[in-house]
């Protein structure tokens, strides 16, 4: 498949070429553009990633495989849920070494790709750990699957001390050299209370973020193929943007759903929104520098989330929930070969249920790697995208802790065992805010039922199964069961 891209600068200035690295015209360029805890009701909010998105596919009932941040990344990059990565939440890596090398990024090296990261990862979680990341982490990261690593870490994971000493990236050293750090360090405290940071946009983590993305491309020289992950830290709170991007108005955002009486809510709520336009304005500069370079017809971009926000809706500033906030993410994919591309009546949105374990196998199957006996239960993008009915799938699922929730076409439910067994059920089709908890109220018992069977099924069959020579006589059980 001849799939295109497009996307932002930097790069460093000499890149060595792994000595696996070949010429292929065949492959295309990929941009996995990651954004932190946003929601996708403010794409429309973003102008430069809607281009994109006109001429490629919105996944509308895209989910997280799981609604916090390093379980969730964990789970893009192996293809695989957290009950079989074992990474629960925040701050349980790492993941095996077997994982580890299976990781996408490491199959695109052994296929030609040189791959590059540029921000935030979260493989491993370095929160109040006090280290040089650039010093301790690196050369690890790139056990992940990485030829070239920029990291910047959450601004109140890399808030560096005084004394320079703790919690330095390569955005804190970045500061540093540009005689900028005193000033993040005595201005930050002041104004971030009033949602502003105090460096303009091309000096915040995201704005160096992206332009050392635009870097990369402008720079980028070798023949073989390149994966660019270029990884956001926003919108993660704090909720902070420079000044010159602070501009929605309070009053003119969406309204929340069952929120706590909060005076700062919708001052919060147009931060976030500003934080989005941000990094959206980096995203049309990635995408110009691709098309100055003629890089642009030959590149696939995938933009998404690791997870959502609540956003104050239901009274939550948090992520750890199944509310379609939290759970659902903002997905698009742009590149030649995509269905809606060049369609008459602009972008393609799909409505089917897609999953963030979907970009492995879609990111493998656009570089042309058998996706065959990968043992993953994602599904290619690509090919939901073109309609093909083989690969749509009924239900959708995402994992946090002991909690899994099931989203079918009509129904979610959550369920915990450690908090009773079902603690959540919806009718999305007559209740599509979530408002009615139907766990537990008469009427709704075989609904609850099936969904539950799903889940069972599901679980048995993620880690059970049987050997060749036992078939038979588990067969015999069966028979004499059901008899």
């Amino acid at each position: 498949m001849n799939l295109k891209i497009s996307i932002s600068p930097f790069i460093l200035t000499c890149i060595s070429l792994p000595v696996n690295a070949q010429k292929n015209p065949d492959k295309p360029n990929i941009i996995l553009i990651q954004v932190d805890q946003m929601r996708p009701d403010h794409l429309s909010k973003m102008p430069e990633l809607m281009k994109l998105a006109n001429d490629g596919v919105i996944f509308d009932n895209a989910y997280t495989a799981s609604p916090l941040s390093q379980p969730s990344r964990i789970s893009i990059i192996t293809g695989l849920y957290p009950s079989k990565t074992g990474i629960y939440g925040n701050q349980t890596g790492p993941i095996s070494e077997n994982m580890r090398d299976s990781t996408f990024m490491n199959k695109l090296q052994d296929s030609g790709y040189y791959t590059a990261l540029i921000g935030k990862h979260h493989y491993i979680d370095r929160w109040a750990v006090g280290i040089d990341v650039v010093e301790k982490d690196k050369e690890e990261i790139k056990k992940y699957g990485f030829d070239y690593v920029i990291q910047c870490l959450d601004i109140l994971e890399h808030f560096p001390n005084q004394d320079k000493t703790e919690n330095v990236d390569d955005y804190i050293n970045y500061l540093i050299d540009e005689n900028l750090y005193n000033k993040y360090i005595n201005e930050y405290r002041n104004l971030a209370g009033n949602g502003l940071h105090p460096l303009p946009s091309r000096n915040t983590e995201d704005g160096f973020i992206g332009s050392k993305a635009e870097e990369f491309i402008f720079e980028y020289s070798n023949e073989a193929p390149f994966y660019l992950n270029v990884s956001f830290i926003g919108a993660h709170p704090p909720y902070i943007v420079s000044e010159e991007f602070k501009k929605t108005i309070p009053e003119k955002t969406i309204e929340p759903i069952l929120a706590i009486p909060d005076n700062n809510l919708k001052k919060r709520r147009a931060v976030y929104v500003d934080m989005c336009v941000h990094i959206d304005s980096y995203i049309g500069k990635i995408v110009k520098a691709l098309d100055k370079k003629k890089l642009l017809n030959n590149t696939v971009i995938i933009f998404i989330s690791d997870h959502g926000d609540n956003l104050g809706d239901y009274g939550i500033w948090d992520k750890r929930y199944f509310y379609k906030q939290s759970v659902r993410i903002p997905m698009v994919i742009y590149g030649n070969g995509i269905a809606g591309r060049n369609a008459r009546f602009g972008s393609f949105r799909s409505k089917a249920l897609v999953s963030t374990l979907d970009i492995y196998p879609t990111i493998l199957s656009v570089a042309g790697i058998d996706i065959s006996n990968s043992n993953r239960p994602g599904r290619n993008l690509i090919d939901i995208a073109n309609g093909i009915q083989s690969v749509f799938r009924n239900t959708v699922y995402s994992e946090l802790g002991t909690s899994v929730m099931i989203r079918s076409a009509k129904w979610k439910m959550v369920y915990d065992p450690e908090q009773g067994g079902i603690c959540y059920l919806y009718n999305l089709i007559s209740d599509p805010v979530e408002k009615n908890n139907l766990a537990g109220v008469a009427g709704y018992e075989n609904i609850t039922s099936e969904l539950t069977n799903l889940l069972l099924s599901r679980y048995i069959t993620s880690f059970q199964s049987t050997q060749i020579k036992e078939q038979l006589r588990l067969q015999k059980v069966r028979i004499q069961y059901n008899e």
